[in-house]
């Protein structure tokens, strides 16, 4: 049946549907009008909840007095969608002491989780600017980035796990060490220069976690020292440890040889082949490092003592600061000899914690690699390598074959 003039009007004022040039349009149409609609739903949810709460609450103070309804106010509210503007609240026309609404806390609850989002995207290594604007493309809420910087803080405060409190077994097998430089102003030198001590435990199943940290101005012995009294207080005896790994340091392998008398130096094979490198000739560097890889190629200890010695006197007359590097204590280089072979790969280097290095210095980035001062960076430290020891456990074996 056609439409008559007189009902022409109605007919026009229906409204057009939206024509779509492309694919993508239609898709964010659909997103925008989904997510909205999940928005109302929210929005009336949230209102009846609290509202049948209150009725069965007012049931309960009915003897004491009448309780009416007074209308609603509205309160925004922060979800997984986006920002909820004007959820209408429930309210009675007196307040009434002892009275409490449990539903109300989902406001709380929801704010909780968006803080908890800024602190973890800061955690993974986003900037505050950055921040700022997914809080205001995602949620529609305005921060400063000063802001997400002070939720971040106050959460981190909150945070259940110290590293250097927590209490450790004797299940570890292999212990790492190494350093990554920082800045932290205000620790008593004109350059700020700190470094961040860690220590990775690796248990026999292969699961792994930094177990101990500590900022110093130095990687000198009483630093490590005072970091290895720490981890063995804590628990860890080492009555179950194989063995140490780390770089080329007498600090370091002063301080362990005090705290685990036992246990075996494995001095990292990747910090070795970087401090003859850095010491050679650019126009020499490629040559010099195929005959380190060929040292580290050995199948037995002698063979490689043999090969270093060939490297040291071909190089010797050209590289002199270079082959002294090299024969520095190049005898703690072969320790995982000792080791059955499938695991040669993995105990002759300190890798492990530097990729755990990686994801700090990533992340340290949005600090512009500076801390404001020694309480900053220690609990900075310890947030991101708690979010590490959840993330990146990693439970390859070493005792598997690589």
């Amino acid at each position: 049946m056609f439409p008559t003039q007189g009902n022409c009007s109605k007919v026009n004022k229906i409204k057009k549907l939206p024509v779509f040039d492309e694919e993508k349009d239609l898709q964010k149409f659909l997103e925008t009008n989904f997510t909205e609609s999940l928005k109302q739903m929210i929005r009336v949810s949230v209102r009846l909840m609290i509202k049948e709460e209150m009725e069965t609450v007012r049931g309960e103070f009915e003897n004491e007095r009448k309780c009416y309804f007074n209308g609603s106010y509205p309160r925004n509210m922060v979800s997984s969608f986006g920002m909820i503007e004007d959820v209408p609240v429930p309210r009675f026309r007196e307040s009434i002491e002892g009275m409490k609404i449990n539903s109300l806390s989902v406001f709380e609850s929801e704010r909780q989780r968006f803080f908890k989002l800024i602190e973890q995207m800061h955690l993974m290594g986003i900037s505050l600017r950055k921040i700022k604007k997914l809080a205001e493309l995602c949620f529609g809420v305005t921060i400063s980035k000063d802001r997400a910087g002070v939720i971040y803080r106050e959460l981190a405060d909150k945070e259940d796990i110290n590293i250097n409190q927590a209490k450790l077994d004797d299940d570890f097998e292999y212990l790492l060490f190494d350093g990554i430089w920082e800045k932290t102003k205000g620790y008593g030198w004109d350059k700020n220069d700190t470094v961040l001590l860690c220590a990775l435990g690796i248990r026999p199943n292969g699961t792994r976690k930094i177990i101990g940290f500590l900022l110093s101005r130095a990687e000198d012995t009483s630093s490590w020292q005072k970091l290895l009294e720490s981890i063995k207080r804590r628990g860890l005896k080492g009555k179950n440890l194989k063995l140490i790994i780390g770089d080329d340091t007498q600090a370091l392998r002063s301080a362990a040889s005090i705290a685990y008398l036992k246990a075996p130096f494995q001095l990292c094979i990747v910090h070795k082949m970087r401090n003859v490198t850095k010491n050679t000739k650019h126009k020499n560097r490629s040559a010099v490092c195929a005959d380190l890889s060929e040292i580290f190629k050995s199948k037995t200890s002698d063979e490689a003592i043999a090969r270093a010695k060939q490297t040291v006197k071909k190089w010797y007359m050209a590289e002199p600061k270079a082959m002294e590097s090299l024969r520095h204590n190049i005898e703690y280089c072969f320790t995982y000899f000792s080791f059955p072979q499938n695991q040669w790969t993995k105990v002759r280097t300190t890798n492990i914690l530097e990729r755990e290095f990686r994801e700090l210095r990533r992340r340290m980035k949005v600090f512009d690699n500076t801390f404001q001062n020694e309480d900053s960076a220690n609990r900075y430290a310890n947030s991101i390598l708690n979010y590490l020891n959840e993330n990146y456990p990693h439970k390859q074996s070493l005792h598997t074959k690589a």
